[in-house]
C-alpha cells in the first residue's frame, strides 16, 4: 500500500514499494519466458534475416563539481521572466550512456526498438529524452522550476569520477563502502527518474481515486505492516484533482528519497560478471529486476535479484543469496546473450549498443534453443 503524502497529518516518506514493471518476468540464471521475450526473440530473427550482420567523493555531503568532459548539452528555454530552464531531459544519464558509445568521439549509439523499426545509430543526445520531465510548473511562481534536473545533474558527475572508471575496467574491492555508496545511490536514483516509475505513480493515482469514489467515503487512516496511519481527509480535494504537475512535483520528493532504496541495495550480495570482448548491451530502462516467483514483492525479498550494466563488458548482480560468496568477479560464460535478452525484455523499448543491433540480435537468434528449452524447464514443460 502506498499512501500519498498530501493524505499524511505530517511529512512522510510514503511507506511502500515501487513498481518495475517487471511482474511478468520470471528468469533463474538463463531462465527466459512470457510473451515480451519470445516477441523479442522475433523482432531479432527479422532483424537478421533482413540483413546480414555485417570514488565516491571524499567529502560524502556535498557534491562534486561537474568536470566539463561530463557536462550534458541541454537545451534551454525562455520564460517570459526571462529566466532559463532546463527543457530536455534525459532519463538516462547521457554520461553513463557514452560508455556505451559506438564511435571514437563517444557520441552516437545504436538503437533497437522490440516493438517494431529498424537499428538507428542515434546521437546520444537525442534518446532517452522527454521535455520537461523533472521540471514541473511552480503556480507559485508562474514558472518551471529546474531545480532537481540541476542536483541530477551533479549526481551524474559521478559516472566521470575515478572509482566508476575503475569499477568499468578494473578488479576494484565491491565490498569498499564508499564504492557501494557511489554505485547504489546512482543505480536507486535511475530507478526512481525513470517514466515507468512516474507512470505507475499516475496509475495509482487513478486507482485510488477510482476506489474512493467508488467508496463514497475518504478512509480516516490506513494499516500498514501492523502499524495505524492517520489520514488527513480535509486535504482529500486536492490530492483527487491534482494535475501532472502536481504528481510530478511529488514523484520528485520520492526521487529526493533514493537513499532509502540505495541502503536497501548497499545490503545485497554483489558481483560482476565478466566479459572479454564487449557484449552486453543496455537500455532505456536499465535497472532490470529478476523476480524468479513471478511476482515483483520489493528489493529487500530474499527472492530479489538486480542487473545493472556497467559497461560493455561489466554486468553488476545484486541479489541476497548470503550463503554464496561475496563480492566477487565471474567470468562471463556465453555470449551474453541470455543477459542481453533480460536487459532488453525489462527496457520500455529501446535497447543501446556499442555495436550493431544486428551482431546483438544474431547472438540471442544463435542461443535461441537453449533460451526457449531453459524457459520451457523454468515453466514446467508449459509453453509460452
Amino acid at each position: 500500500i502506498v499512501i500519498h503524502s498530501w493524505l499524511l497529518p505530517e511529512p512522510a516518506p510514503a511507506p511502500g514499494q515501487c513498481s518495475t514493471g517487471t511482474a511478468d518476468l520470471d528468469c533463474t540464471g538463463a531462465n527466459i519466458h512470457g510473451q515480451r521475450s519470445s516477441k523479442a526473440l522475433r523482432q531479432c530473427e527479422n532483424s537478421v534475416h533482413a540483413r546480414s550482420p555485417s570514488a565516491w567523493p571524499r567529502d560524502c555531503v556535498a557534491l562534486p563539481q561537474i568536470a566539463q568532459l561530463n557536462r550534458r548539452r541541454r537545451m534551454k528555454s525562455t520564460s517570459t521572466s526571462g529566466v532559463q530552464t532546463t527543457k530536455r531531459c534525459h532519463w538516462v544519464p547521457q554520461a553513463y550512456l557514452r560508455a556505451f558509445a559506438a564511435d571514437a568521439e563517444r557520441r552516437k549509439i545504436w538503437r533497437f526498438s522490440k516493438e517494431a523499426g529498424e537499428p538507428e545509430l542515434k546521437p546520444i543526445d537525442k534518446v532517452a529524452v522527454s521535455f520537461y520531465l523533472y521540471v514541473p510548473f511552480d503556480p507559485a511562481t508562474g514558472r518551471r522550476n529546474d531545480s532537481f534536473e540541476q542536483t541530477l545533474s551533479k549526481l551524474e558527475s559521478w559516472f566521470g569520477e575515478p572509482a566508476w572508471k575503475a569499477l568499468q575496467t578494473e578488479m576494484v574491492d565491491l565490498g569498499w563502502e564508499p564504492m557501494r555508496k557511489m554505485v547504489s545511490l546512482l543505480v536507486a536514483t535511475m530507478m526512481l527518474r525513470n517514466p515507468r516509475h512516474f507512470d505507475f505513480y499516475k496509475q495509482w493515482h487513478r486507482q485510488l481515486c477510482d476506489e474512493v469514489g467508488v467508496r463514497g467515503e475518504v478512509p480516516i487512516s490506513f494499516e500498514h505492516k501492523g502499524k495505524i496511519y492517520p489520514l488527513e481527509s480535509a486535504s482529500w480535494p486536492a490530492f483527487r484533482d491534482a494535475t501532472e504537475d502536481d504528481l510530478k512535483r511529488n514523484w520528485i520528493k520520492e526521487m529526493n528519497g533514493a537513499a532509502h532504496y540505495a541502503t536497501m541495495m548497499m545490503k545485497m550480495r554483489w558481483s560482476v560478471l565478466c566479459a572479454e570482448e564487449p557484449v552486453f548491451i543496455t537500455s532505456d530502462a536499465p535497472v532490470t529486476f529478476v523476480p524468479p516467483s513471478l511476482t515483483f514483492r520489493g528489493i529487500s525479498d530474499p527472492e530479489t535479484s538486480i542487473l545493472f550494466p556497467i559497461g560493455p563488458t561489466r554486468l553488476l548482480c545484486m541479489d541476497h543469496l548470503m550463503h554464496e560468496p561475496g563480492d566477487q568477479y565471474y567470468p562471463l560464460n556465453g555470449s551474453g546473450a541470455a543477459q542481453n535478452l533480460l536487459l532488453w525484455r525489462n527496457s520500455l523499448e529501446y535497447m543501446f549498443s556499442h555495436r550493431h543491433t544486428d551482431e546483438v540480435c544474431a547472438s540471442m537468434v544463435a542461443d535461441k534453443d537453449q533460451l526457449e528449452a531453459a524457459a520451457l524447464a523454468s515453466t514446467g514443460g508449459q509453453s509460452t
